[in-house]
């Protein structure tokens, strides 16, 4: 029998992290949201990830801070690149370093994170 860790760990691996989480609960010291989400046979099932709340602000750069705006607005990768002179792709390894400081996975996550820490003003 497979130990229900190892399972868990499967399906960590298998969540589309670009997908955009929904943020299901926070309290002053975690934040709680769903990496995904299932109806089977009429039951739903879902993988929900806490996570600490940061107690200092996030430091991020001026042009993540600028990137971080216009992803909150709305905007693509693509839409983003045009508007800062830069390509697609550079928008995209600014966004994985903003989520690696941020310890999130998803657009929506992040802007939830910016947002608790007064950080999108």
């Amino acid at each position: 029998m497979i130990p229900q860790e190892e399972i868990l760990k499967n399906l960590v691996q298998q969540v589309d992290n670009s997908a955009p989480s929904k943020v299901l609960h926070q309290t002053e010291d975690t934040v709680d949201e769903i990496l995904f989400e299932s109806n089977i046979d009429g039951t739903c099932y879902y993988l929900v990830r806490s996570r600490p709340r940061s107690n200092h602000p996030t430091l991020l750069s001026p042009r993540e801070r600028e990137i971080t705006k216009l992803v909150a607005l709305g905007l693509d990768n693509k839409s983003i690149g045009k508007k800062l002179g830069i390509t697609h792709w550079t928008v995209a390894t600014y966004l994985r370093r903003i989520f690696s400081k941020l310890g999130v996975s998803s657009r929506t996550a992040m802007t939830a994170r910016l947002l608790e820490e007064n950080l999108l003003s």
